[in-house]
């Protein structure tokens, strides 16, 4: 039940809309947004006992979703998708579907067929055409089947050179990375979903693979690729490093112009090739173990500098030759990762330490412990993990059944090979950058990295559970959830410039906060704006969302 709930203070009244409902057999308030003061109501004519008597309510979300529309709207979501998909006339367009499917993910993810609900509760749902047919998952799914991958290339094609024009994008730095996603699915006649390496250790269930490209500028993204779960990532880069260099051929950026970061998991001889062949620019990260003679460079062998950020990193610069392509090696070390490393090693060091001595304590010369060999055999068993046995001194005195065992670290080895850890290795082609800007480009590879991290969340996003029984139905889905974020980051990128302290997340939750009740007293219609505390308010004005309230 909603209804206008007085609340009087300092001898003023205060008009509350409050919602009460059963909670364990109990009513109990459950929502309530501030109106206002009663004075204030009545200056409008409407009196409290005019509102309880004749006037309907309806709440709806208002900050977040027209937001986001503003944004789509820029974008021309809806004409480019409808442009490069084929339907007739009838019912709402492809483009129409999936702006709902995209703004459900960033406001407030449901199943497909709880979406209708969802969007009556919305604000923009006056902004569609009268919907004749349903919202429901079928509708989803049968709209999901226009979006091939031919398709979906064209449309991002589009997407690319919109966000070029209309909102100058820098597209000169992207970061590459692939993830995958357990689901539950149990696949028939699906190409998809697939066993393979779970990046979040859910290594029986069947997973869907994902690769974003990222700008530098505001994270944004402006590729995507859904592929099968069980292909390794050094194997699709192969193919989707042509890919990239066709999409910025095709939106008007020179590959010399471009330079692309990616990590160690997708080196290949191939795209070394690629790379080169191309004039693209490039930084990646190397596996330490192919770099064998510079593990024993310590802290102390480095020039540290400054980042941008205030972190402090030492450089070297060496020069290699892998596949036969000649390009330039940094080296670089963390101050604090060397000592998360070093107190890490200790800890497991310490660790097997107690485990010889918790096994030996009641053990030792008792049975085949008297015998010195068999002791030796047993400590070196478990301290022979990653080279333990170069940390630790130990010694096993006297004869048969009369041993004694002493062990310890050695503190000397220990402190020597803690200093030589925290490195990190990459390689690059770019010449026209110091060491310094290259590791501060290569860091910004978080933007992808935290991409991943909002389309994990189960409460934006939710790129989880994918209950779908068709290929195409999985690709519509994770189109919509990456379309989304695209919004979602193309909002932040032009709010952050104006509020730098506000978060992605930090963001959306002000914007959700507003909402606009909807007063209908016969046929007069009027809204009024709640849920807006200061930040919020800054956001409304800065956004000009007002300008969206339609007054009958």
């Amino acid at each position: 039940m909603v209804y206008i709930a007085k609340k009087k203070v300092k001898g003023k009244i205060y008009l509350y809309l409050t919602k009460k409902e059963r909670v364990d057999g109990k009513p109990k308030v459950t929502w309530q947004k501030y109106l206002g003061p009663e004075a204030s109501i009545d200056k409008m004519g409407k009196s409290i006992d005019a509102f309880n008597a004749k006037t309907s309510f309806e709440i709806k979300d208002f900050g977040l979703p027209m937001a986001l529309i503003h944004y789509a709207e820029r974008l021309n979501f809806v004409e480019i998708i409808n442009d490069k998909t084929i339907k007739r006339k009838q019912g709402l367009s492809v483009g129409e579907y999936l702006l709902i499917a995209t703004l459900n993910r960033c406001i407030k993810p449901t199943s497909k067929s709880e979406i209708g609900n969802w969007f009556n509760g919305t604000y923009f749902a006056d902004k569609f055409p009268e919907i004749e047919t349903y919202l429901d998952s079928n509708a989803y799914t049968n709209h999901f089947d226009y979006l091939d991958d031919q398709i979906i290339e064209k449309i991002e094609t589009e997407f690319n050179k919109k966000l070029i024009s209309e909102f100058q994008l820098e597209m000169c730095n992207l970061f590459y990375d692939p993830t995958n996603f357990y689901t539950f699915i149990n696949p028939k006649d699906q190409k998809l979903p697939k066993h393979g390496h779970s990046k979040e250790g859910r290594h029986v269930l069947n997973l869907i693979g994902l690769s974003i490209v990222c700008t530098q500028d505001g994270g944004v993204p402006i590729m995507q690729k859904t592929y099968p779960g069980n292909i390794m990532d050094a194997t699709l880069f192969k193919t989707e490093l042509p890919r990239i260099l066709d999409r910025m051929k095709d939106i008007g950026i020179d590959a010399p112009k471009v330079t692309i970061m990616f990590d160690k998991g997708n080196v290949s001889e191939e795209i070394y090739n690629e790379i080169e062949n191309s004039n693209i620019g490039f930084i990646c990260s190397v596996r330490p173990h192919t770099q064998q003679d510079l593990h024993s460079l310590k802290g102390e062998d480095f020039e540290i500098f400054s980042l941008p950020n205030g972190k402090m990193v030492g450089l070297k610069e060496y020069g290699r030759e892998i596949y036969g392509n000649k390009f330039r090696m940094i080296v670089a070390f963390n101050p604090n990762q060397n000592n998360w490393n070093g107190s890490v090693k200790m800890e497991k060091i310490e660790k097997k330490l107690k485990e010889v001595n918790d096994f030996f304590e009641n053990r030792l010369n008792v049975k085949k412990w008297r015998n010195k060999d068999n002791v030796e055999a047993k400590i070196r068993n478990v301290l022979d993990v990653s080279d333990f046995l170069k940390y630790v001194n130990y010694s096993i005195e006297g004869n048969y059944g009369e041993l004694k065992l002493n062990i310890e670290i050695d503190s000397y080895e220990i402190d020597e090979h803690i200093k030589t850890l925290g490195k990190s290795y990459y390689f690059t082609n770019r010449q026209d950058l110091n060491p310094r800007e290259i590791i501060w480009l290569y860091r910004q590879q978080y933007t992808v990295e935290h991409a991943f991290k909002y389309l994990k969340m189960p409460n934006m996003f939710q790129i989880r559970p994918m209950f779908h029984h068709k290929d195409s139905s999985i690709r519509g889905h994770i189109f919509s959830v990456v379309s989304g974020l695209l919004l979602i980051t193309l909002l932040h990128r032009d709010v952050v410039k104006q509020f730098p302290e506000i978060s992605t997340m930090e963001m959306v939750a002000e914007l959700n906060k507003i909402k606009l009740i909807k007063l209908k007293n016969r046929n007069k219609v009027e809204y009024k704006l709640v849920g807006i505390d200061k930040i919020a308010e800054k956001l409304l004005n800065f956004l000009n969302l007002k300008k969206y309230i339609k007054y009958n």
